[in-house]
């Protein structure tokens, strides 16, 4: 039978995995393997210097879904479920779905990312799914409706195992999706604010947030279109070696011959 993994960052008692175990229902096994608490914004963090834990606990009671919590990140929970837990490799691994959106540059800090990531690196098709409710985080409004179509047509297709697809999907009911488009990543959506505020013994303390750039008009850009009611879907492919610069450096006098031609 189709197996498939689901983890986040948000904890495996947030909302959001829930909502995606329903949308999963009837099409696969599912196997929950979670952060006992919430590991937000963690990028790809392992654990290294203590040990792991991992507890079989009861999943929202769904009874037909075995579920485990992991005193780890998400990059750690991936590990323990394939090392620790599954007898045999899942089919496809699916980290969310996350409290709010995980566009551009985010995919460098999201725990739910660096999930699929992990999975990614064990050459596991995967897939970080997000939703876009940061200021709203227990409104999921419709979302297992929105996403039902795309698992389904998901077991039709292959997803290449050093690739993971990174999926937002707007807030919008589903009668007022406007669809599904493949979207490169808009770097340059937002940037960081420093907001110092008044710390303890007079010692300041400097508090990241973030200012939005207005929407630009290029269009194939997951913020620019999941702003336009669309779900959005990047493909991210692991090995982040720029190929095409490695021929100009190829000139370069200190650089003698191509290893990678070489070999």
């Amino acid at each position: 039978m189709y197996k498939i993994v689901v983890t986040n960052d948000d904890g495996i008692h947030a909302l959001g995995i829930h909502k995606l175990v329903k949308s999963l229902e009837g099409l696969a096994e599912i196997i929950v393997v979670a952060p006992d608490t919430e590991r937000s914004a963690e990028g790809h963090r392992i654990t290294v210097r203590e040990g792991l834990t991992v507890k079989q606990v009861d999943f929202h009671g769904m009874n037909d879904v075995k579920a485990w919590a992991v005193n780890g990140t998400p990059a750690d929970c991936v590990k323990m479920a394939l090392n620790v837990i599954l007898k045999g490799r899942p089919d496809l691994v699916i980290s969310g779905i996350n409290a709010g959106v995980n566009l551009g540059k985010d995919i460098y800090y999201s725990g739910t990312v660096s999930a699929a990531r992990e999975a990614v690196i064990y050459e596991i098709p995967a897939i970080a799914v997000s939703y876009d409710n940061h200021f709203h985080k227990d409104d999921f409004g419709e979302v297992e409706k929105l996403v039902r179509p795309v698992w389904e047509e998901i077991k039709i297709h292959d997803i290449p195992v050093d690739v993971l697809i990174n999926m937002n999907i707007p807030h919008v009911k589903a009668d007022e999706l406007k669809g599904v488009v493949v979207t490169g990543l808009d770097i340059h959506h937002y940037r960081d604010r420093i907001d110092e505020r008044p710390g303890a013994f007079g010692v300041p303390e400097y508090w990241l947030d973030r200012e939005y750039s207005e929407l630009k008009k290029i269009k194939n850009n997951d913020y620019h279109m999941i702003k336009n009611k669309y779900i959005t879907m990047t493909p991210i492919h692991i090995d982040s070696t720029d190929y095409k610069f490695i021929k100009k450096m190829e000139k370069w006098k200190v650089i003698k011959k191509n290893l990678l031609a070489e070999e």
